[in-house]
């Protein structure tokens, strides 16, 4: 399998990866724990003590600037969820002590599911669901329609610059100041996106629309960068393809395949390198390769807050009945 890598300003499948899929509980708390426990303590202050000629996350990362009279660049976390959000409680922790000026919060639930007091334990996420959202098929082109209207909603919002889709068994790894700062330093979409020579899932009658060498695949979970995030709300082409020909039945699932493709009949995108690994280190400097993990329970999410992983918790705070 091979995965993408842009030059600055495109699409980097090389950089950081973002989001890890973990297959079971068991491998999510043995690979990630130490990771955690290790790395969740890095902050922005700690990576200012860093020599200059030594920084590897980005020559940007020191060029956040705002100028007067423009509003600060918020970072849009969208979250996909079959009803609640079971693990809210971390969210909770990791948006309590942030600029509510740096980002915006958006769902899609099951139509007419209303996040308040009786159904989320924070109000981060008070009325913060779509009001016309669809109802959604596993393997099924609605996965795709729903996170469109996800970034049609936060495109809305114009002070919205970078665009990060979640599930409600995601987590974040760091505080909000770190993921807010790495993501604003990079000029960069992340996505996970490779070709597989032993591909099966490409249906000849998708040309000439899609053709066969524009044909993807990769992780659902993705941050884009506004242009490109547009690029995704307003396609009108790739999305009617594949609602007719990428089916279950034909053994194809959208969400593994749409915005890789869709990205990939860019022109001028440009490709550094087409290695599929990790970019956990520059200049002899370690970068944190994972900013999100899934598939998280409640407990083990639960443990990880307790050790003090994102901030100070109390697991009493949780006695109460879950919505």
């Amino acid at each position: 399998m091979k995965k993408k890598g842009l030059a600055p300003g495109g699409i980097s499948w090389s950089a950081w990866k973002l989001h890890v899929i973990v297959v079971s509980l068991t491998l999510t708390i043995v690979v990630c724990m130490l990771p955690f426990l290790s790395l969740h303590r890095f902050s922005p202050s700690h990576y200012s003590q860093i020599p200059s000629s030594r920084r590897s996350l980005h020559s940007n990362w020191d060029s956040i600037t705002l100028h007067e009279g423009q509003p600060n660049p918020k970072v849009a976390f969208l979250f996909l969820a079959r009803r609640h959000l079971p693990l809210d409680f971390v969210w909770k922790c990791f948006f309590q002590n942030s600029d509510t000026a740096n980002y915006s919060i958006y769902i899609h639930s099951e139509p007419g599911f209303v996040f308040n007091e009786s159904t989320t334990r924070t109000r981060f996420f008070h009325d913060r669901q779509l009001k016309n959202s669809i109802k959604v098929g596993w393997g099924e082109a609605s996965m795709i329609g729903a996170e469109r209207l996800l970034l049609k909603e936060a495109l809305k919002d114009s002070a919205n610059t970078r665009f990060v889709l979640l599930s409600e068994s995601c987590i974040p790894l760091y505080n909000f100041s770190y993921i807010y700062t790495y993501l604003m330093a990079s000029p960069r979409s992340f996505v996970d996106s490779f070709l597989d020579e032993k591909e099966l899932r490409y249906n000849p009658n998708m040309a000439p629309y899609i053709p066969m060498s524009k044909w993807r695949k990769g992780s659902q979970w993705i941050t884009l960068i506004r242009k490109h995030a547009e690029v995704v709300a307003d396609d009108d082409v790739v999305f009617p393809v594949f609602k007719m020909f990428c089916k279950k039945r034909y053994n194809c699932i959208p969400d593994e395949h749409y915005v890789q493709t869709l990205l990939a009949d860019i022109d001028n995108v440009y490709y550094d390198t087409e290695y599929r690994t990790e970019w956990c280190h520059n200049n002899s400097t370690l970068v944190p390769c994972f900013l999100f993990a899934r598939k998280f329970s409640q407990g083990a999410a639960m443990h990880l807050l307790s050790g003090g992983v994102i901030s100070q918790f109390d697991a009493s705070a949780l006695m109460d009945p879950t919505p």
